[in-house]
């Protein structure tokens, strides 16, 4: 049998630049950085698309200024969209965005235009907007826009490992709190010293946040009791408002106890702040988005004061970053107990481990949680610096049993008021420790504030492309399906549901390894997303198992490619 062989005529990269650097003695060249622009190209029995008609321009632009920043939103069935204000712009793939960063009272001129699958540009839609500072009325709120965040005299983080940071954020972000995760699907949560203190009438704990993101999760926890850590089961008497957003953007709210979802929630815009709050009436609790009620429960708390939690996590295990613009309350008035330094803890640490004593600390505070393997009679004492202090649960009522976790705290006595704190559990059981902190209250309190950059960048990151071979008809082939030899369509998908998406260049195909096809996508910038179809002649290709490798890449060098691959059997 002839077999067709299809032919690479010719490199089709390019700007790609071999780079030597220094590293001690060695001359091997580092690998190219990604192309800027791509040549196009396509074998024998290979037929490309190519650009055709300009997309429509944006319509019903809607802008809504907040505090640095500008919320957009506008109709358009492109692939992507690009947002240009001042100097700067950036590249989306849903209809609305947020512009973070900006001069409160400054007037912004933006434009929008729809880009198409091959990076041409329509027409712009204009709008201008002014930010405004928020000056609404709270009787306890942080509006985080500090060089240096968070305030440790107001906030502690909570994390379970060292997978976790609340900081400024970089970039746009800067005049946020930044918390970015890679924890999993570990809640990490931000604990607000100052107590939410219900009032005679209604009673709100506001936050304003763009968690959670695509594939993320959002807790709102009001809590009577001191409790530092979001976990399994819900504490008793805790009101937590849970947001689950999926990769397609869909959002469920649950309430508990006992809560009833009121609406379904519209897709998120990926990084768009939203408004959550609990709201707590003599009637029940509510929750809301925006002013819309989501999600009620009759729930009436007989507590009066709790500790407020903002948690955010992951749903499959992916890192997570969420912008965190506003917490406040709208409650009784309530105090921030004073804060003394913060110590080291060690759970089981070696007994010989130097520590210092701290001057002008009064009093101080073990937070704990604890998960048993087995049924077994509670842990009721710890040993803190070797001396043994009484434990009690952080609420009354919490269960104690194996695989679920309970908080738990201890008074500290005055040998542990030193730099390192060494906390061992008085019990034989196999008991696992997920989080300890430690609170020192001192006479003469300082405000610390703890200074550092987001675990997770903001920077724009490249979408997988996604290869499907399709019949000669358009519809997909029965995944692992053996075919006949002849015309196939092989389709291409590149989306992401992120906040900014990296310029898109093109793409290249390889068919077992051998280049067939270039297709670029910068007819007159950049493209960001799309949908294109390749048509293929298998007809003279041996019978068998076949891949396929799209590589994407980027316009910006500093953007990693990204690949998909796509296997198909052929019939003999």
């Amino acid at each position: 049998m002839k077999r067709v062989v299809l032919v690479v005529a010719g490199l089709a990269l390019v700007a790609g630049v071999i780079v030597l650097r220094d590293t001690g003695g060695s001359d091997l060249p580092t690998a190219p950085p990604p192309p800027t622009k791509l040549k196009a190209y396509s074998g024998e029995q290979v037929l490309v698309p190519g650009p055709q008609g300009r997309p429509a321009t944006p319509s019903k632009v809607v802008a809504s200024p907040g505090s640095h920043r500008i919320g957009l939103s506008w109709s358009g069935d492109a692939p992507a969209f690009e947002v240009r204000w001042g100097e700067r712009s950036k590249l989306v793939t849903r209809p609305g965005t947020q512009l973070n960063g900006l001069e409160n009272d400054r007037e912004q001129q933006i434009e929008i235009r729809a880009v198409d699958a091959f990076g041409q540009r329509s027409q712009p839609a204009l709008a201008k907007a002014t930010p405004r500072a928020d000056n609404a009325s709270y009787t306890y709120v942080d509006r985080f826009d500090s060089a240096d965040e968070p305030d440790l005299q107001r906030w502690r983080l909570s994390k379970r490992t060292d997978c976790a940071r609340a900081t400024s954020g970089d970039g746009d972000d800067h005049d946020r709190l930044v918390i970015s995760s890679s924890c999993g699907t570990r809640a990490v949560t931000l604990r607000s010293r100052t107590p939410f203190v219900r009032g005679d009438d209604e009673s709100r704990l506001v936050v304003d946040t763009d968690a959670p993101g695509t594939g993320g999760k959002l807790l709102l926890d009001l809590v009577p009791g001191p409790v530092s850590v979001q976990g399994e089961p819900v504490p008793p008497n805790t009101v937590r408002a849970t947001v689950s957003t999926d990769n397609s953007g869909n959002s469920i709210v649950e309430l508990v106890p006992d809560g009833t979802a009121v609406k379904p929630i519209p897709a998120a815009v990926p990084g768009m702040t939203v408004r959550w709050e609990i709201v707590l009436t003599s009637q029940g609790v509510r929750v809301e988005r925006n002013g819309d009620v989501v999600a009620t429960s009759p729930f009436v708390p007989a507590w009066r004061e709790a500790t407020a939690l903002v948690g955010v996590a992951a749903l499959a295990g992916d890192r997570i970053r969420a912008g965190v613009d506003l917490i406040g309350y709208r409650t009784a008035k309530a105090d921030t107990p004073a804060v003394g330094p913060t110590p080291q803890v060690r759970v089981d640490g070696p007994a010989g481990t130097d520590a210092r004593p701290l001057a002008d600390v009064t009093a101080g505070q073990l937070r704990i949680a604890l998960i048993p393997s087995r049924e077994s009679p509670p842990v009721t004492a710890v040993k803190v610096n070797g001396v043994e202090v009484p434990l009690r649960p952080a609420v009354e009522g919490t269960p104690w049993k194996p695989g679920a976790e309970y908080p738990a705290v201890a008074d500290l006595p005055k040998e542990a008021f030193t730099d390192n704190v060494n906390v061992q559990l008085v019990t034989q059981e196999r008991i696992q420790v997920t989080h300890t902190d430690v609170e020192l209250i001192g006479s003469k309190p300082t405000t610390q504030r703890q200074a550092g950059t987001p675990l997770v960048d903001a920077l724009p990151t490249l979408a997988d492309p996604i290869p499907e071979v399709l019949d000669a008809s358009g519809q997909p082939i029965e995944n692992g399906a053996a075919f006949n030899r002849g015309r196939v369509v092989l389709e291409v998908r590149v989306n992401a549901l992120d906040a900014a998406v990296a310029g898109l260049a093109g793409f290249e195909i390889r068919l077992d390894g051998n280049h067939v096809a270039t297709v670029p996508t910068t007819a007159d910038g950049p493209a960001a997303a799309g949908r294109w179809r390749i048509s293929l002649n298998t007809g003279a290709m041996s019978a068998g198992a076949h891949a396929i490798e799209v590589k994407a890449f980027s316009t910006d060098s500093d953007v990693h490619p990204e690949t998909g691959y796509v296997p198909f059997l052929l019939k003999p």
